[in-house]
């Protein structure tokens, strides 16, 4: 680039009236103005291979870009299909905890029904030891009163007590 600098100031001097010699003059302008057709030629050609290298540059950037928002979109789009998946999952187990509160109360309440019923059981359990007890109370006092009485009756003729004998037993009823 130098030399079209140097000639170009130079070519402009000789236009300017510095004219020592007329031929020398046209050829230098000549030669001048050759060269910079020649410079200007290869600078358009370095300028189209710059243009290439930089549309190629260009399209490199923009694929890049696609890519790069093709991959955004895929990531976003398998964010939301986790997030949903994740979100019918909670509502799942949120679904599946509510049932089994309910199977817990219902069985907590069954328990607490047999509990009820063995609670009454016991109670009639515990009577009925207590009518046992006082049964076999009197049943040991009956018999003892019936040997009493046997051995009491085998004593007395019927003509001699009109009355009868009456154990408490009797008003129990």
């Amino acid at each position: 680039m130098t030399p079209l600098f140097l000639s170009i100031p130079t070519a402009r001097s000789l236009y300017d009236g510095e004219e020592d010699g007329g031929e020398d003059c046209n050829e230098d302008e000549e030669f001048n103005v050759m060269a910079l057709r020649k410079m200007v030629k290869i600078e358009r050609g370095r300028a189209r291979k710059v243009r290439k290298e930089l549309e190629k540059e260009r399209l490199a950037a923009a694929s890049a870009a696609e890519e790069a928002m093709a991959m955004i979109l895929r990531l976003q789009s398998e964010r939301s299909s986790v997030e949903m998946e994740a979100n019918q999952y909670r509502r799942m187990a949120e679904q599946k905890q509510v049932y089994n509160e309910g199977i817990i109360q219902s069985l907590q309440w069954i328990v607490a029904k047999h509990e009820e019923e063995r609670s009454g059981l016991e109670d009639q359990l515990r009577l009925c030891r207590r009518k046992l007890k006082i049964f076999m109370k009197e049943s040991e006092k009956d018999e003892s009163e019936e040997d009493h009485m046997t051995s009491t009756l085998e004593d007395y003729s019927p003509l001699d007590d009109m009355g009868s004998v009456v154990s408490s037993l009797d008003f129990d009823g």
